[in-house]
């Protein structure tokens, strides 16, 4: 009893500087508590959150999963090991961290929450508006589920109702600024930026913030007011001069606005504390064009030498590409999360998937293992032709998970201009295109999106979808799909590749 007493009491002093901030300090008495006891689940839990708290994330790792399974009944070691992997980037795992903790606790709000977030963010809209709504159910006044349920709405092509819910919201709170945010982005994802630009402007009286900023200047920019534009993105800047979409934007807009002076000295700023920023990467690219200066933008947007097209190996297990690729199509055909045009994304007619986990099938595990062998190549290729200060190389490692998912295009169907703000490098797989497709669905790299007002045309690369193709390229590279008119599917999976350090 008095050995238990101890311990109870070590636990104690432990959670109370925990508590205070005394990290260290902490730390010890978890220690010492597991040492006496080394299956206490709450003193590994905690300790768990600590040493993630100090970014020791495999550390953590190891304690919430000894935690968990000390455990087996409880739901926040399960749900704590989520966010570690999630900190982490093994988004598969902690999926399954967060589904754990529901198969103890299917009313756990935090690790509904918790998953809600996460599918929404690798695309599984319809089972994230579940997960949203079932905490609502538990919890109404979350407002920020709530937020996130408003947007992912959006997302699932239903704007009326994310309104809904954003109304729903301010009718308990009113004047509560993430739900006047949450609505006036709703308003500019649905292309409504007039009625957008007032509840922005309401959200930021109680105190900037630098995502509603950058809504703001977006809507006044699409209402042609570039005064205003330029105002909300520099003082997005000034809050938050870290936010790479606020200095990113106000790049474009200073160079439109023949302030390229301006435009180049806040692009350097960035990069010099952030090498490789693929947002601003991109963005410095076009105002060094519109500056003059084409070579200087060429190097950092080399359309012709850093992007790589290979045959992908045919998988051991497969007879050829028609039979790997006839599996892939059957996978991508079925998959449940298959979304027709989600709006946040840069599919037009035809459908996308959310993100695939390579280990649910072995027809992805394959694809996965034979574009993991062709990235060493191309990674050992790049630094061979001398990129290795490039700043395609800023984020190089030799560990990376891979996002991945697929895409489904009907007739008359393509993908908008856009790029891949989180990943280092980015690529296709083409799986089956229409016969004689050529030009036509061709993928083409270099235009940017049509709300930047360019000065000089950017240089262009066109790339045509032939099945069994990969193609490679710095995740910072404009690119887009041209439509197609011949009858049947062209499938493509598409792929992020995540440094992990």
């Amino acid at each position: 009893m008095s050995d238990s007493g101890s311990g109870n009491d070590q636990l104690r002093r432990a959670m109370a500087l925990h508590q205070a901030g005394r990290a260290q300090e902490a730390d010890a008495q978890y220690t010492a508590v597991l040492r006496a006891e080394p299956l206490q689940s709450q003193a590994l839990r905690l300790q768990g959150i600590l040493a993630r708290d100090l970014g020791d994330l495999d550390r953590s790792l190891k304690l919430l999963r000894k935690a968990t399974d000390a455990a087996p009944l409880d739901p926040e070691p399960a749900a704590e090991l989520g966010l570690s992997y999630l900190a982490s980037g093994y988004l598969h795992l902690a999926e399954r961290a967060f589904r754990r903790a529901l198969a103890r606790d299917p009313d756990s709000s935090k690790a509904l929450a918790n998953l809600g977030a996460l599918l929404q963010h690798r695309g599984h809209i319809q089972e994230a508006i579940e997960c949203h709504r079932r905490v609502l159910e538990l919890e109404p006044d979350d407002l920020e589920v709530r937020c996130n349920l408003a947007t992912t709405l959006v997302e699932a092509g239903r704007g009326d109702e994310a309104l809904t819910e954003c109304d729903a919201g301010l009718t308990g709170s009113p004047a509560r600024p993430e739900l006047l945010a949450t609505k006036g982005a709703v308003l500019v994802a649905l292309g409504q930026y007039a009625a957008a630009v007032p509840l922005l402007q309401a959200a930021l009286e109680t105190g900037p913030d630098d995502m509603a900023l950058i809504n703001l200047g977006l809507a006044h920019h699409q209402l042609g007011q570039s005064r205003e534009a330029l105002a909300a993105l520099e003082t997005a800047v000034r809050v938050n001069p870290e936010n790479a979409r606020a200095t990113a934007d106000l790049t474009i807009l200073l160079s439109a606005a023949s302030r390229s002076d301006a435009a180049l000295r806040v692009s350097a700023e960035f990069l010099q504390r952030h090498p490789g920023e693929r947002l601003v990467l991109a963005a410095r690219a076009v105002a060094l064009r519109d500056a003059g200066q084409a070579d200087a933008a060429r190097e950092l947007v080399d359309l012709e030498r850093l992007v790589k097209i290979r045959e992908l190996p045919v998988p051991r297990g497969y007879r050829d590409h028609a039979d790997f690729n006839a599996r892939l199509a059957h996978l991508l055909r079925a998959e449940p999360s298959l979304l027709p045009s989600p709006l946040s994304k840069a599919t037009r007619g035809g459908a996308q998937t959310g993100e695939l986990d390579p280990d649910s099938s072995p027809v992805l595990g394959a694809f996965r293992d034979a574009l993991n062998g062709e990235l060493r190549h191309v990674i050992a290729e790049l630094r061979h032709e001398g990129f290795e200060r490039h700043p395609v190389m800023a984020w190089a490692t030799d560990r990376w998970t891979l996002r991945i998912w697929g895409t489904v295009l009907a007739p008359g169907g393509h993908q908008l201009p856009h790029l891949h703000p989180l990943a280092w490098l980015s690529g296709v797989y083409y799986v089956a295109v229409p016969p004689g497709l050529g030009d036509d669905g061709a993928l083409e790299f270099g235009e940017p999106p049509t709300r930047f007002a360019l000065k000089i045309e950017p240089e262009r690369r066109r790339v045509s979808a032939r099945p069994g193709q990969l193609v490679l390229f710095p995740s910072w590279f404009w690119h887009r799909t041209l439509p197609f008119a011949q009858a049947g599917e062209r499938i493509s999976i598409a792929f992020d590749v995540m440094p992990l350090r």
